[in-house]
This record gives structure tokens, sequence and C-alpha cells, in this order.
């Protein structure tokens, strides 16, 4: 047998493989399609990307902690001089829902994605494979009405349309323009949160943004309690520019309620490094005889005790018995000591 024979017949024999078993790609020679995994990856990258590109903004600002250039150079001037980071954030965001529109879609078949006729598909037994990157997909009203079309447990209605078509239609002016003077960091900051609540469930904005806090992989090399405990700055500025009404709608948590002092995040931050003023735990339930809390921040629940404080006047009742760190209980209202009483 020649060369080129046994080419050929090697050629057809693998053809001939593929299409007897499908569990090795079949007639299919796409190869390296995507998954719904896949897709989700890239979004909540977009996404954590999209916020902290302004949070930085917000963190540098605030690190001159001096009242004088406060006043002479407030925020909004700030956010002027960085109109381009919101840009980019923008796209981001725009990247984001389209990547999660494609998850929704690969759950059906990842085929549904290609923006190409059929007929040029490589999927005949001669065709060569193709790699799933290396092809054109859908993208704007294409890709929404897949989106629409296919079966999932997102709630397609006008609201979730308009929603997109307007990050779609921002995105437009900002890749295709320079007017986009109405884009705000509010805007950017509250649909990030949006995309994560639809698509993710309300606490996922937050707890995406600690989980990627904690896989950098420098974490750890100053001091692992105080460098987990700094997520609550992702919380202090996201209500700076939401407002509790807003920002509630993206926590498990009512931000009406009182909140008190975690005692996990006021230990981490206070040990050496700072003070920390923010209070982001909640009882749980809000009621009047509850006996614990949870944190927003390092999302643990935590045992309280329902004593009154009365020390400088303090109206809490909410104390967290902390024999091992300060051996006393703790007002988690006003965080002053309450020695335990001589019991002999």
């Amino acid at each position: 047998m020649g060369r080129r024979q046994f080419e050929e017949g090697w050629r057809r024999s693998t053809s001939l493989r593929k299409l007897a078993n499908p569990g090795n790609g079949g007639t299919r020679m796409i190869v390296n399609s995507p998954t719904k995994a896949d897709f989700e990856k890239v979004a909540k990258e977009n996404l954590t990307q999209a916020f902290n590109l302004l949070f930085k903004v917000y963190d540098n600002y605030i690190d001159h902690d001096d009242e004088v250039i406060r006043e002479e150079v407030p925020i909004d001037e700030i956010w002027s001089h960085h109109h381009g980071t919101i840009r980019t954030a923008l796209i981001l965001l725009h990247q984001a829902i389209e990547s999660l529109m494609k998850g929704v879609i690969c759950e059906t078949s990842p085929l549904l994605l290609i923006d190409k006729p059929r007929k040029d598909w490589p999927s005949l037994p001669t065709a060569e494979d193709k790699d799933f990157d290396s092809l054109y997909t859908i993208g704007g009203e294409a890709l929404l009405t897949t989106f629409c079309a296919v079966h999932s447990t997102i709630e397609r209605n006008s609201e979730l349309i308009n929603f997109i078509e307007g990050i779609r239609q921002k995105r437009n002016q900002a890749i295709h323009g320079t007017n986009i003077k109405d884009v705000e960091p509010t805007y950017i900051i509250e649909n990030v949160l949006t995309t994560f609540t639809i698509w993710f469930g309300k606490d996922s904005w937050h707890k995406e943004l600690k989980n990627n806090l904690l896989q950098n992989p420098l974490f750890g090399y100053f001091d692992a309690d105080y460098e987990s405990a700094i997520s609550y700055k992702f919380l202090d500025f996201a209500l700076l520019l939401l407002g509790k009404a807003t920002l509630s709608h993206h926590l498990s948590i009512n931000l009406k309620n009182r909140s008190y002092f975690c005692p996990e995040c006021k230990r981490g931050i206070e040990r050496d490094y700072g003070t920390l003023k923010s209070k982001w735990a909640f009882l749980r339930p809000n009621e009047p005889t509850a006996t614990s809390i949870s944190c927003l921040n390092c999302h643990q629940v935590f045992d309280v005790v329902r004593e009154k404080c009365n020390i400088n006047g303090c109206k809490g009742n909410v104390l967290y018995d902390d024999p091992e760190w300060t051996g006393a209980k703790i007002c988690l209202t006003c965080y002053e000591q309450h020695d335990y009483e001589d019991e002999s």
C-alpha cells in the first residue's frame, strides 16, 4: 500500500469513527465549545473589574483624609477627571451581560451562538475541525432574540429587555461617539449590582468582590484578618452612591433595620491598623428577642446577648460575649466593654 492510499484510508476511518461515536465528536467538527460556566466566569470577572475600576478612584480620594482637600477638590471633579475610567467600566458591564446571555444559550446548545449559515458549518465528515473560538458569534439583536427564545430560569420580561437594551445603547455611544456625559458612576454601580442580582441572587455582588480579594496571590502577606475585613469598603462605596433603599434590593437584609458593629470585622481592622466606623451587622431575624447577628461583610453569624448597655447614655441592648479576646461583653452599638460581674 502506497503512502497516499494509506493516508486516504486513515482519513476515511477517522471520519467513520467520528460518525459512529458521537461522544467523541460525531459529525460535529466544531471543537472546544464553551459552556455556561465558561461564560459566567468571564461575566463575573468583567463585573468585578467594572466595580473595582470606580471603587479604586473613590478609595484613592478618601485616602486624602484632609478636610481642606475635600472642600477644594470635591468628588464630582474627581469623577470628571476619570471620565475614561467610567467609559471603560460601561464597556465591561455590557460585555458581562452579553456573556451571561451566551451562557444561558449554551444550556440549550453553544452552536446557536455561531454567526454563520448552517450550510457553512464545518460539520460534514470531510470537514476539518474548527475551534469554536475561531468562529464568529452572534451579538446585538440576534443575541438578545436567541436569549429570549431558549429555555432558562431567568425571567425574560419587558423590564429585563429594556434593562439590557439600555446598557447596549449606552455602550454604543461610548464606543462610536463621544457624548456619554449622562453616564455617572452611580449608573454603572447600580447596574453592575442589578446584573449580579438578576443572574446570581442577592449578596452575590459582594461575595464575588470579596472572593476576588481573597484569591489575590498577594493576599495575607500584610495581615490576613485586616485584608479580609477591608471588604467593608465595597459596601460603604455602594451605600454612598446608591443609598439604603436601592442598595437593599441587592442585599439579603433591609438596610433600614438597625445596624451593629461586627465583632470579627471590628477586631480585624482595629487590632493594629485603624478604626472601623461602619456597621454592617444586623439582627437575624430583625426582632426584639433575636439572639444572633449576621454580618454582610464577613458573611458570618454570631450569637449575642440581649442586655442593656447604658454606658455613657448608650441605648443599645445587643452585646457580644467575648471571653477569649477582651474578657468582657461588648456592646455592638457603642463597642464599650462590660466587664464580667464577680460571681464569687
